[in-house]
């Protein structure tokens, strides 16, 4: 299958690139930031770093070629077939130059990896596997799609099938068609893609989003292990990572009437929590279930930044017993050391794949890039943090030049996140309610570590404080993915700090360790299985896998033929949803995901209103006309609107019906907007 061998050609892919043009990235896991030697499989980098570089080295090219050839009916496959094809022969070029060197020993990196290491690694890809094909699968011919997921899935499936059953060049968001696209859409395209190459559509969300997601605890893994040198820190990391700490649990445990504790936390499926959007699921493992495009980025985060760290211990190693502002402004900020380029390439390879991921995710583009601002600031060889800026920053402005008009962000101060009020006291309560005892883990971890890690902590802790002063949406909800990037990096000091303490020979301190560990972790394994419980098949959105609307719109409308329709999302039973997961580009579509993308829902929404409603069919054509639209909907949606009364009788006075089902209330038509039936 054309799809499966894309990602094998990817990995492939990626394999070369590392081991060609980044060699010294198989030596990464070998000693840790100190250069205390560690023993430590290089595959939790490699196979993430090779999925990643090669997925993006791909992904593009076949992009563009498709932007390229978008006048061709078969530009995709066209796009396909070159872009495989040149792979291939990049492959075999490669395989047979570092054959001939025989450099590469893979048995001794698999003879690394421990029992326990791939133990819990098996379980947590069983986990990840359990999470994504309860949020989404393919069953007796239907699509199921899980309660948790099935709101940010309306405009994921809709773009996915944008790209596989239509011709989405240039691209536009399905859910504002007409105007440019300010959705980060690359990961969509990516499944996209691998629909249009034959995977069932579950599998080509589902296997793109496991591989994601397991690369990035691979990567945590090893970042973990290398700057604590501690395997155990390590493992622990992915236990605080999987499951986030909170009070939560506590808290609602506590509003539970005594007798009916363990009754009622088996029968709930709601989320849990007591500060603002909780019940979204918002900060635990739901968020890579409903974001699969997040964890794809966090990896090459992850990644960039432990490329980038050394200059800062050699600053810190150079100057040691000098710490002195003054040491710091002479031998640092004003020295060749403090600016000079020792490792071009690394730097050159970061730029480039932190720039791909711009519309992959571009809020862990701009974390990655905050962080690495204040590493910078600390560092030796300077020079190479602003060349990495520079190649990450130009991709991302070109990125956004083609895509957006305008800016893609309107940074404005906004102070306090989700707390309420919005003040000092209440940002402070925000956090020790959201985030519960791994707050004061990290700050006694902080009064502990010295020199470099505490310096660390502060580098890490910044996107939380972006997220509590800026918004570059007018969603102020989204800062959340800057404060859980934080909190990822975080976790492994945390974990640092409970070792530490199990170390103590004490029994006193090994029994208050595991009550620390306790209250780190169980709101989030409770949230776990309330992601599970609640994405079961009997509350799962089923919709037909072949739909007689869906198919009809595949085969007689063109990918850019907009709908005007009703402010669909996905829900079960309709005949909106059948619509959206046809790809079809809509005028107006849900205004919650359009406005949180910057989008001027407002005008658009006053003339959809104004047309649904219109008696004048003069008036109603020009204000069509106005649109752009290529078809007209009606059905419950319009006839149940509460903005505006529905004229239905007029769209059968103006325009030829060219599709029909159902009867009555339920009944869906839609029209042909160029066939006007009456003279002008």
């Amino acid at each position: 299958m054309l799809a499966v061998l894309y990602i094998l050609l990817s990995f492939a892919t990626g394999f070369c690139l590392i081991e060609t043009q980044l060699p010294k990235l198989s030596l990464i896991s070998e000693k840790t930031f100190t250069g205390r030697q560690i023993s430590l499989s290089k595959l939790f980098v490699l196979i993430p770093a090779w999925y990643c570089s090669g997925t993006l080295a791909m992904t593009w090219p076949v992009y563009i070629l498709a932007c390229l050839f978008n006048k061709n009916d078969n530009n995709l496959m066209i796009a396909n077939t070159i872009v495989m094809s040149a792979a291939a022969v990049y492959i075999v070029i490669s395989l047979f130059l570092l054959l001939k060197k025989r450099q590469r020993r893979f048995l001794a990196d698999i003879k690394k990896l421990t029992l326990s290491e791939l133990i819990i690694l098996a379980l947590i890809c069983v986990l990840i596997c359990v999470l994504m094909f309860r949020t989404l699968s393919n069953k007796d011919g239907q699509l199921y799609v899980g309660l948790s997921v099935f709101s940010d899935f309306s405009t994921h499936l809709s773009m996915i099938r944008s790209f596989s059953h239509g011709s989405n060049y240039p691209t536009w968001y399905s859910f504002f068609a007409g105007q440019d696209v300010k959705y980060h859409f690359m990961f969509q395209f990516l499944c996209g893609n691998l629909e249009f190459l034959g995977l069932r559509l579950d599998l080509a969300f589902n296997i793109p989003s496991i591989l994601s997601l397991i690369s990035a605890y691979m990567m945590l893994y090893a970042f973990a292990v290398k700057l604590t040198g501690s395997k155990l820190i390590g493992k622990l990391t992915w236990a605080f990572f999987t499951f986030r700490s909170s009070w939560a649990l506590f808290e609602y445990i506590k509003n539970i009437d005594n007798g009916h504790i363990l009754k009622t936390l088996a029968e709930n499926t709601e989320f849990i929590g007591a500060t603002n959007h909780e019940d979204w699921g918002l900060w635990n493992l739901n968020v890579y279930c409903n974001q699969r495009h997040l964890a794809f980025s966090l990896t090459v985060m992850i990644l960039v930044i432990m490329l980038m760290l050394p200059p800062l211990y050699k600053m810190a190693e150079r100057l040691k017993g000098e710490a002195s502002v003054k040491s710091f402004f002479m031998n640092s900020l004003l020295a060749r050391e403090g600016w000079a380029v020792k490792d071009l390439r690394t730097c050159i390879f970061a730029g480039l794949i932190l720039g791909g991921i711009g519309f992959f995710n571009g809020a862990v583009l701009i974390g990655t890039v905050m962080i690495l601002f204040f590493i910078a600031a600390g560092s030796d060889q300077r020079l190479e943090f602003v060349i990495t800026a520079a190649i990450a920053g130009g991709l991302s402005m070109l990125q956004s030049k083609t895509f957006i008009d305008g800016s893609l962000f309107e940074p404005q101060f906004f102070y306090g996140f989700l707390s309420e009020p919005r003040t000092l006291f209440s940002s402070i309560d925000f956090i020790w309610k959201m985030m519960g005892i791994v707050s004061l883990v990290l700050i006694a971890e902080f009064v502990i570590v010295k020199g470099v890690k505490r310096y660390l902590m502060i580098c890490f802790s910044i996107p939380i404080l972006f997220s509590f002063y800026v918004s570059l949406t007018p969603d102020i909800a989204v800062n959340h993915k800057y404060i859980m990037m934080a909190i990822m990096f975080l976790d492994i000091f945390a974990a640092e700090l409970v070792v530490r303490l199990w170390r103590i020979k004490s029994l006193m301190v090994k029994a208050v360790t595991v009550i620390i560990i306790a209250c780190l972790t169980l709101s989030g394994v409770y949230e776990t299985e309330i992601v599970i419980k609640k994405n079961n098949d009997e509350s799962a959105f089923k919709f037909d896998n072949e739909d007689p609307l869906t198919e009809w719109i595949w085969e007689n409308t063109d990918a850019h033929d907009i709908f005007l329709t009703g402010n669909y999302y996905l829900t079960p039973g309709g005949y909106g949803s059948k619509i959206l997961l046809s790809g079809a580009m809509i005028y107006y579509g849900w205004e919650y995901f359009t406005w949180s993308a910057g989008y001027d829902t407002d005008a658009r929404g006053y003339l959809v209103h104004n047309i649904y409603s219109c008696s004048d069919p003069d008036l109603l054509y020009d204000m069509v006309d106005e649109t752009g639209v290529k078809y007209i909907v009606v059905d419950e949606r319009n006839r149940g609107a509460e903005e505006y009364e529905l004229c239905e009788w007029i769209f059968d006075l103006c325009y030829k019906k060219v599709y029909s089902d159902g009867e009555g209330y339920d009944q869906i038509s839609i029209y042909d907007a160029s066939e006007k039936l009456l003279m002008r």
